[in-house]
């Protein structure tokens, strides 16, 4: 099976969704995604998929929109032009003559966004596929280059009036009636945490004084609140979690002043920020100084692609041995890990 289709729903019923699909006689497997109100759809054929959903559509009261799939990349400039290419080329009889638009949906956080992303490829197109006489219009188009981005994922499909995104709008208007969750439901980044404190709970025990770096929207901080008596967040970005133990330092790590602003032996660092391996780490490494013996740093490596993890990982050691009382104690891959991402726990001797 491969991946045929993103379906939403409203966020905190995903859950009930989720139950539907999978009653469905029909080959297929639901499963999660990093993302609130988004499930992936796997099966054999896209086109199938949509069609089935569209023939049982009265059976499913939680699907606000599904959005067929057909090729899936890592989200990478040059792998997405690459794959739009395989689909354009298979398509070409149906398409030639004709006029398009590209349309990005992009979750997660990138070098690019989603407009910059979608003049790129349509120039791409018009480059590269002259002999197909394309036209771009934005408006009246006759198919439509669709992206999906999550995070370190794309999808890519070619719609038109008969192959394109489903929506009951029924069931829209009837979801905004509905309460949603009592609690927002669990992102990634709580996951991570949760899974750390499962493996390693001694790591979590008598907490004082923690300090999050990168904390924005608040999931670590949500999570560790609750085992320490009080936690420094530091990220210029919102908190979407509050607390009575919840310091939030509205400014970016590096330009944080600890004498003035914390000023308290530290029992743990955690760093989930999204920034570059070695910037990342020379900024846990900023704080370390002030962590106390025996105590532990939880830092997340966000490699710059899949294929740089080891040279990543490298670099980031390299800069560790240079601090002989930072020593490496796991460096472990979390269920809840992207393909980019290793968890390394540090051990202050």
């Amino acid at each position: 099976m491969k991946p045929v289709a993103l379906i939403t729903t409203k966020p905190g019923f995903e859950p009930k969704l989720k139950e539907e699909l999978e009653k469905l006689p029909i080959k297929k497997k639901i499963s999660w995604t990093p993302f609130r109100g988004i499930l992936i759809a796997y099966s054999n054929n896209p086109y199938e998929f949509l069609n089935y959903i569209k023939e049982n559509k009265d059976n499913l009261k939680f699907l606000l929109r599904l959005i067929p799939l057909e090729l899936k990349c890592q989200t990478d400039i040059e792998e997405i032009k690459k794959n739009v290419s395989l689909l354009i080329n298979e398509k070409k009889e149906y398409i030639k003559g004709k006029s398009f638009v590209v349309r990005c949906n992009r979750r997660g956080q990138h070098n690019f966004t989603s407009e910059e992303l979608e003049k790129i490829i349509g120039k791409y197109i018009l480059d590269n596929f002259k002999n197909l006489n394309l036209k771009v219009n934005l408006k009246d188009w006759d198919f439509k280059v669709n992206i999906e981005i999550l995070q370190d994922k794309t999808y890519i499909s070619i719609f038109n009036n008969d192959f394109n995104e489903f929506v009951i709008k029924e069931n829209i208007e009837r979801l905004k009636k509905l309460k949603r969750y009592n609690e927002r439901p669990l992102n990634r980044s709580e996951r991570k945490i949760l899974e750390l404190m499962k493996i390693y709970p001694d790591i979590f025990e008598n907490l004082n004084c923690v300090v999050d770096i990168g904390s924005s929207p608040g999931g670590w901080v949500k999570v560790l609140s609750k085992k320490a008596k009080i936690v420094y967040a530091i990220d210029p970005g919102d908190l979407k979690v509050n607390a009575k133990n919840i310091v939030h330092i509205k400014k970016k790590a590096e330009y944080v002043d600890f004498k003035k602003e914390i000023d308290k032996e530290i029992d743990l660092i955690t760093n989930d920020t999204n920034l570059y391996p070695e910037e990342s780490i020379l900024l846990t490494l900023k704080f370390a100084k002030y962590l106390k013996k025996d105590k532990y740093i939880i830092h997340t490596l966000k490699a710059r692609k899949y294929r740089t993890i080891k040279e990543d990982l490298e670099k980031v050691i390299s800069i560790l041995n240079k601090h002989n009382n930072i020593k490496i104690y796991k460096i472990i891959n979390l269920k809840a890990n992207t393909k980019n991402e290793l968890t390394i726990i540090l051990k202050k001797t």
